[in-house]
Formats: C-alpha cells, sequence, structure tokens
C-alpha cells in the first residue's frame, strides 16, 4: 500500500500497521477508519475544557516554548482542531493574541481557513489525520512566511515497543510521527524545525 502521507511503498507488519521507510509515518489500516459519526461520538468523551486545570498544564506544554517564538501583542493565530471546548485559543489570547478557532467536527468556521496567520497551532490533532498529505497541506498553507506552526502529537521513537503502545488504543489514533517523519515534514512544505522536545512538541517556521 502506499504511503498517506508521502506516496511511498509501505510494508504492512507485525502489529498490523503500516509502515513507510521512506518518511517514517506508522499509519493503521484505512479499512478500519471510524466513520463521522464514530469519530465524533469518540471525541464527544474527551473531557477537555477550559476549566480543567490538569488541561490547561497540559496545553501550557506547547504554550510555554511557543511564546519563545512570538510577537507579544495583537499577533493573529488559529487554533486548528479545537475540539468542543476552545481551551488553546483562550491561552493564546491571553498572550496577547487574537485567535480563531476551527475544527471539522465541532467548530466548522470555512471562514478561518480563507486567510493566514502569524501562528497555528494544532494540539492532539495531527494523529487523527486520515489523509496526512493533504490534512498537513491545508495546515502548513494556514501559515503566513515566516509564521510558526506548533505541533502537539506523542512522537514515536525507538524505544517504544508500538505493541504495548497506550497512545495507539484510541481507534481515533490512526497516524504516528517518529523523527524522520518530522525531517520529511520540513522538507517537503518549506518549514524549518525551530523547537522539539524529542516527546510531543514541536514547533516549525515557515
Amino acid at each position: 500500500m502506499k504511503c498517506l502521507l508521502c506516496q511511498s511503498p509501505s510494508i504492512l507488519n507485525i502489529n498490523e500497521v503500516f509502515d513507510c521507510s521512506f518518511c517514517g509515518l506508522i499509519f493503521k489500516d484505512p479499512k478500519n477508519y471510524y466513520d463521522h459519526d464514530k469519530d465524533v461520538l469518540r471525541y464527544s468523551t474527551h473531557n477537555n475544557n477550559a476549566e480543567d486545570q490538569g488541561y490547561i498544564k497540559f496545553l501550557n506544554l506547547l504554550i510555554k516554548p511557543l511564546m519563545q517564538f512570538v510577537s507579544p501583542k495583537n499577533f493573529k493565530a488559529l487554533d486548528f482542531g479545537c475540539g468542543p471546548g476552545p481551551t488553546l485559543s483562550r491561552l493564546l489570547a491571553e498572550h496577547g493574541g487574537v485567535v480563531e478557532n476551527y475544527d471539522p467536527l465541532f467548530f466548522i468556521n470555512d471562514e478561518a481557513l480563507k486567510t493566514t496567520y502569524d501562528v497555528v497551532t494544532s494540539s492532539e490533532v495531527v494523529e487523527h489525520f486520515k489523509n496526512p498529505s493533504f490534512d498537513w497541506q491545508l495546515l502548513v498553507g494556514l501559515v503566513k512566511p515566516g509564521g510558526v506552526l506548533a505541533i502537539m502529537t506523542l512522537l514515536k521513537t525507538p524505544q517504544i515497543d508500538y505493541k504495548n503502545w497506550w497512545y495507539k488504543n484510541d481507534p481515533t489514533h490512526v497516524a504516528f510521527y517518529s523523527e524522520k517523519t518530522l525531517d520529511y515534514l520540513a522538507d517537503r512544505f518549506g518549514l524549518e524545525i525551530i523547537y522539539n522536545d524529542k516527546k510531543s512538541v514541536i514547533i516549525f517556521k515557515k
């Protein structure tokens, strides 16, 4: 099967996922992906909201390094994949951002996709991409030249045994990224990796 990100031939490995040797993407078999209604039902079980201090602490793992690369006042920002209870956008606004929200299931705001931004954030979203080639192109296209794209997703490192990896147990998590994948994305879309905690937070500059 061709890789859903780079279109190179991918191998179905012993864990019943496709493994791309070219870009490093690991992805589940598309025939098992949830449909729209199942996605909505699953996402609705996530207890993420602006009043949850644990969730805010989690999002600050992204906000803290991001603010090193952002002008402190009136930067134009988009939270892509904000979910049913937008919270990251509130934190961005507290740091001076003028922020839009977008989510393909819970916050459909097509007008937000018709412009570009100084900052685009996407927390715990890219692992849900069912068509990562198209979805990444859309995501990067929302960033102004010179702007930044801040991502949160748990990276698949060589130390992780996929078979026992808890992150893959969510049926809506279908695409997993490695350092090799990040390098591929940077090369393909003309990005520079300006921050990488080697765990889950990656910041690109366009």
